[in-house]
Formats: C-alpha cells, sequence, structure tokens
C-alpha cells in the first residue's frame, strides 16, 4: 500500500497520535517510530476501504487483524500491531474524536512465547576479559574507541538497560562515587540502577582518557560519543555489539541478549523478582516473570539438594 494514501485526513490522525506519544506518553523516539509505523499501517488499509478511523467498527478491526495473518506475520508482530490500535483509539475516543472503541472486546491472538536467548556466565566473561585486553594491548588512534567500547560493554551487562536508554545518559547520568547510573527508561519513568566494581572501573577509565579525546570540543552533554565527537546512535551500538561478539565469540549477538543475560544471572544468584523488575526497567512482574523459565533446572537442583524430604535416599516414613 502507497504512503501517499495516509496524506490529507489521514496524515492528521498520524501527526495527532505521534504528538500524544512523544509529549503525553513520553516514549523513546524508537517506540514512538514503531507505532507511527504500524499506525500507518492501518490508515493505509483503511484508505483502501474508504473507511475514517473514526468509523471503523470492531468487524474492520477483525478484517485488518485477518488482513496481517495473511501476510504471513508472526503471531507476536500482530499483536503489537493490536496494541498500538487499543492505545490509538483510546487516545481518540479520550479526545472526542471518536464515539467508540472497536478494540475494546477483543482478544489478542494467542502464542508460545519464545524464552529470552543469553550468555553464560562464563561466556560473558570472556567476551569482556577480551575486549579488555584489547583495550590494554592496542595504542594509537583506535585506542580511544577501544576504551569507549569496553566501557560500554561493561555498562550494558552491569545495569542491563536497553540501548536506547544507553545512548540517552548524560555524563551526570552516572555517579562513580556512589556506583549508580539514573536511567529514563520507557514512559520517561527514572530508575537508578547500581554500578559493579568493573564498571565503574571501565567508565572511570573512559570518562578521565577516553572520552575528552572523542569530544573533540564538541561539548555534547551525552556520555557516550563517536569518533566525531557526537551521540551515539542506537543503530551504531547494535552494530558495535554485533560485531564483537562475532569476532570474539563467533556469534553475532544484540544487546538485548546482554539484557537477557543480565537478567538471567541475577536470578541464578538469588535475586528476587521484583528487584529485578525494578532493575530493568518493566512495568509488570509478568514481563520479568518469564526469566523463571530459564533457571526451573537450577532451582531443582537446588531445592533437592536443600531440602530434606526431596532427597531422594530420604525413607519415606508416611
Amino acid at each position: 500500500m502507497s504512503e501517499s494514501k495516509t496524506n490529507g485526513k489521514l496524515k492528521n490522525w498520524l501527526d495527532n497520535f505521534v504528538l500524544y506519544l512523544r509529549t503525553e506518553r513520553g516514549l523513546l523516539e524508537s517506540s514512538v517510530k514503531t507505532y507511527a509505523d504500524d499506525l500507518k499501517n492501518y490508515l493505509s488499509f483503511l484508505a483502501d476501504k474508504g473507511i475514517e478511523p473514526n468509523q471503523a467498527g470492531t468487524e474492520t478491526i477483525v478484517n485488518y487483524l485477518a488482513w496481517l495473518q495473511g501476510q504471513n506475520l508472526s503471531v507476536a508482530t500482530i499483536n503489537r500491531r493490536l496494541t498500538v490500535l487499543r492505545v490509538f483509539y483510546r487516545f481518540i475516543v479520550r479526545e472526542g474524536l471518536a464515539s467508540r472503541d472497536p478494540t475494546l472486546h477483543l482478544l489478542s491472538p494467542k502464542y508460545q512465547q519464545s524464552l529470552p536467548q543469553f550468555l553464560s556466565v562464563s561466556e560473558v566473561k570472556a567476551l569482556l576479559d577480551k575486549i579488555h585486553e584489547l583495550a590494554n594491548s592496542e595504542a594509537g588512534k583506535n585506542l580511544p574507541l577501544l576504551i569507549r567500547d569496553y566501557a560500554i560493554f561493561e555498562l550494558l551487562y552491569a545495569t542491563g538497560i536497553r540501548v536506547g536508554e544507553l545512548v540517552s545518559l548524560k555524563v551526570d547520568s552516572v555517579n562513580l562515587d556512589t556506583g549508580f547510573v539514573r536511567v529514563y527508561g520507557k514512559g520517561g519513568k527514572e530508575r537508578l540502577v547500581p554500578l559493579g566494581r568493573a564498571a565503574i572501573n571501565a567508565l572511570r577509565r573512559y570518562l578521565t582518557e577516553s572520552r575528552p579525546i572523542l569530544d573533540r570540543r564538541v561539548g555534547s552533554p551525552l556520555l557516550f560519543l563517536s569518533k566525531r565527537g557526537r551521540g551515539l546512535r542506537r543503530e551504531s551500538v547494535i552494530r558495535l555489539v554485533e560485531r564483537y561478539t562475532n569476532l570474539l565469540l563467533s556469534r553475532r549477538l544484540s544487546p538485548h541478549k546482554i539484557r537477557h543475560s543480565f537478567a538471567t544471572h541475577l536470578l541464578q544468584g538469588g535475586a528476587d523478582l521484583r528487584s529485578i523488575q525494578e532493575l530493568l526497567g518493566h512495568s509488570r512482574i509478568t514481563t520479568t516473570q518469564r526469566y523463571t523459565h530459564l533457571v526451573t533446572p537450577q532451582i531443582r537442583k537446588t531445592y533437592n539438594d536443600a531440602h530434606p524430604r526431596a532427597r531422594r535416599s530420604e525413607t519415606n516414613t508416611t
């Protein structure tokens, strides 16, 4: 479907929704773009049918979902687009631009939730050790970038923050004396995340030795800078992580896998779900609970080893 079909009246719907997401919902720009792209797809579908968004009924939404299924999209993608429509219709009903919400009684398509992939503790250690070694053995013009990259990896693993949160960090977001970083997550929610000793040392070296060189008198307030002195883009960090993990682990991994590793290793180490939820910035505990599936074998072993009535050698006295 052509993007031109969203011009005129339909473009006004899109622009008003984007403004709402930015000003009232406070979403990260990457999330705003995803929401906008999904709504644009829906508006184009309506344009083909000659339907205004405030005229659409539940049957229209069902037909749209069926059309998406015909495009062989994953259930997760269809669910995400339905979520965007729910937000959109709640917004226009609230603004008096529609009399009813056609998504109100719709159920989301069911799918088997995939479990998050993660690195083992030994794999993370090997990765960080190798990057640290590079940052200590190399010299010349690449050294400031290697020191920066090592600090990025240590921070990602130490805090589990999202890429969008990392590139938004400012220099004053980090307090190395107290060992905390101030993170602004989805919806503009603020949280304090502690830093481990390795991350503190890596950041201190970056701020002392590397960042002054990268700054090039641009004066950016952002913590992590490109070689031209500007803030790093989200896509740049993703490529950076993929490049290092492919080179050093022969596995092309995303930063989100490091986030999963952070959460899983905390849970394996005995941290409770509520604490992990707070550290990750999850709004719902159910989002965090999926990590419990990853450590079920360890929990079972711990239970069998520790509980007197779980030992197989225990004589049944009942």
